[in-house]
């Protein structure tokens, strides 16, 4: 993909996600996952919104529904009752179970590219088309 935006967007990410302490880094495409492939969640979801939307000027931020994609910060007692079938998922099918939306490079990049955040029609966009 020769696209100077979307190179302008791995940039950003690969400058505030930082090198792995193991492993390698992760290779970053349209589908990769903010909230699942980063491990970007919490306060740091929401220093790395703030900065991405200022960097890029992307407008309607206050319309970011970020409890959708994200965990708040802390122990989130209810969550604690589904830990158990989450690791039992996780040891069953090596995958981890997904409580929340994912939010996706690709959706970040639809929204650089129309300079405001519309949930509705960014999700839409990012669906398969039948």
């Amino acid at each position: 993909m020769d696209d100077p935006l979307w190179e302008a967007l791995k940039d950003f990410t690969r400058e505030e996600v930082g090198r792995p302490l193991f492993g390698k880094e992760p290779t970053l495409t349209p589908s990769t996952r903010v909230n699942y492939d980063l491990g970007i969640d919490g306060d740091d979801a929401t220093e790395f919104l703030e900065k991405l939307f200022d960097t890029f000027n992307i407008a309607n931020v206050e319309g970011f529904p970020l409890n959708r994609y994200f965990s708040g910060e802390g122990v989130d007692t209810p969550a604690l009752f589904g830990a158990i079938p989450a690791l039992l998922h996780l040891m069953r099918t090596g995958k981890r179970f997904e409580t929340k939306q994912s939010l996706t490079l690709g959706m970040l990049l639809e929204a650089t590219r129309a300079g405001r955040w519309d949930t509705e029609a960014i999700e839409a966009s990012q669906r398969p088309q039948t």
